[in-house]
C-alpha cells in the first residue's frame, strides 16, 4: 500500500507542476495538496501497519523535498504577476 500511495503522490506532484507551467494555478494547487495528502496517508498507513523503517522515512523526506523543489521552480515569478496585473488594469 505504501508504494502505491507514494507513486500516486509523485504523479500528482508532476501533474501539479505541469498544470502550473500551463498557467492553471488552481489545478496545480489542488494537485499539490492531494500529493501532500498522499504522502501523509503513506506515513499514517506505515505507522499503523508497523512498517515504519529508515528507508521509508528517507523516501518520504525525499518525496516532500522534491515536491517543495518543484513548487518553487514552477512558481510564477512575482515580477511576471505584477506585469500581468498591470497589463490587465491598463486594458480596462
Amino acid at each position: 500500500m505504501t508504494t502505491w500511495t507514494l507513486w500516486i503522490g509523485a504523479l500528482l506532484v508532476v501533474g501539479g507542476s505541469a498544470a502550473q507551467l500551463t498557467h492553471h494555478t488552481a489545478a496545480a494547487r489542488a494537485l499539490w495538496v492531494l500529493a501532500v495528502l498522499a504522502f501523509i496517508a503513506t506515513t499514517v498507513g506505515a505507522v499503523t501497519a508497523a512498517e515504519f523503517s529508515l528507508p521509508l522515512v528517507l523516501i518520504l523526506v525525499a518525496a516532500i523535498a522534491a515536491t517543495c523543489a518543484l513548487i518553487t521552480v514552477t512558481r510564477e515569478p512575482a515580477k511576471a504577476k505584477a506585469k500581468a496585473a498591470a497589463g490587465r488594469g491598463g486594458a480596462q
